[in-house]
């Protein structure tokens, strides 16, 4: 979900050891480099870093790797929520939590990689109701062949609205979440088209995808992101939003610390390698990171929860891989460029996508080659 929805969520915190008060600490495993053996023009983020820094953008954290070195980190004081209540101008450091909204949806295609690594998933090419018997009833016509593969890439073919403001009584995943049973919501809706022919935004599909997680690992999403995916990354505080119901909010539910959404992203880069450790399959890595669908955006793919686009960089064609939340929340991740750029904003609802202009105009812009 990419905005907030007036209903009484709670968050809960993985392990606490937040302070704001600190000064921004030392990461022992990142290596630090320099903009200039990073080719990346300084004086354009530092003159980006004053804009922020004087108001006239709602960036709350800016972050660039390149060659596995970290070249940049800065945080700015703005406007902001804490999913789904706005907080008013705070600052932000390098512990403070920040909302990921739509990123959680990357993080829940991770958890299934790993499921499936595991053998917990036994394939990405099932029927999602062999998951779902108590829900059979559903599965007519078409909607009886829609896969875990299906949910993935966002081409279910469920009847679902997300094109409306998250305010608006007759959004989709608004509807989900104040309904009394969020799965069955999902698994009722009409089939609108065949499996796997039209793509359409869809956080019912992403919470699907974490329910599968659940019950194939008999873990809580929460737990078992927790277990298998942060605790090696030495991730060690995050918050996964959960309604009062215990029932966790897949699509948008997770706070991290940007620097945080940066390891996952090395992750990633590194093919889902980390110390000598393969945390996630490098072929799960592929498929979750490759234009696979057409989008409903001009010029814009899909993933496995991933966004997937081509840019002018540095004066060639790149493909980036980006994982994407309401609001300015990003991590895009360049592997021909070995660049990685995280970046956390206040844009919540913003229909002239501001962060975005930011990203590719004075960021995406500052890298020579």
């Amino acid at each position: 979900m990419r905005n907030a929805i007036p209903i009484l969520l709670a968050f809960l915190l993985y392990a606490c050891h937040n302070n704001d008060d600190k000064p921004v600490p030392e990461t022992p495993d990142q290596e630090t480099g320099t903009f200039e053996e990073a080719n990346i023009d300084k004086q354009k983020i530092i003159a980006l870093e004053n804009q922020i820094s004087s108001g006239q953008y709602n960036i709350h954290s800016l972050i660039i790797l390149r060659k596995n070195k970290l070249i940049y980190e800065q945080y700015f004081a703005g406007e902001d929520a804490v999913f789904p209540t706005p907080v008013g101008k705070i600052p932000h450091t390098r512990d403070s939590l920040h909302d990921c909204r739509s990123v959680t949806k990357s993080i829940v295609s991770a958890c299934v990689g790993i499921a499936l690594a595991q053998g917990k998933i036994k394939s990405i090419d099932d029927k999602i109701f062999d998951y779902f018997p108590a829900y059979r009833q559903y599965a007519t016509g078409d909607k009886a062949n829609i896969t875990v593969r299906h949910l993935l890439t966002m081409n279910s073919g469920l009847e679902w609205n997300e094109r409306v403001s998250y305010d608006d009584p007759a959004n989709s995943e608004r509807q989900m979440l104040e309904a009394q049973d969020p799965t069955g919501f999902v698994l009722q809706c009409k089939s609108a088209a065949k499996p796997g022919t039209v793509f359409n935004y869809n956080g019912g599909n992403t919470h699907l995808l974490g329910q599968i997680v659940e019950k194939t690992t008999g873990m809580s999403i929460r737990d078992f992101a927790g277990r298998y995916l942060f605790q090696p990354l030495g991730i060690t505080t995050f918050l996964w939003s959960a309604r009062t119901d215990g029932i966790y909010w897949m699509p948008s539910g997770l706070r991290m610390r940007p620097i945080d959404m940066a390891r996952v992203g090395r992750l990633y880069m590194q093919q889902g390698q980390w110390k000598g450790q393969q945390l996630i399959p490098a072929g799960w890595i592929t498929q979750s990171t490759r234009w696979t669908v057409d989008s409903d955006e001009k010029n814009v793919g899909y993933g496995f929860q991933f966004w997937c686009t081509k840019q002018q960089v540095a004066g060639q064609q790149v493909n980036i891989a980006q994982a994407e939340g309401n609001g300015g929340q990003t991590i895009v991740m360049i592997p021909s460029l070995d660049l990685e750029i995280v970046m956390t904003a206040g844009y919540y609802n913003d229909v002239t996508d501001q962060a975005n202009q930011v990203l590719v105009k004075d960021v995406l812009g500052a890298v020579k080659k």
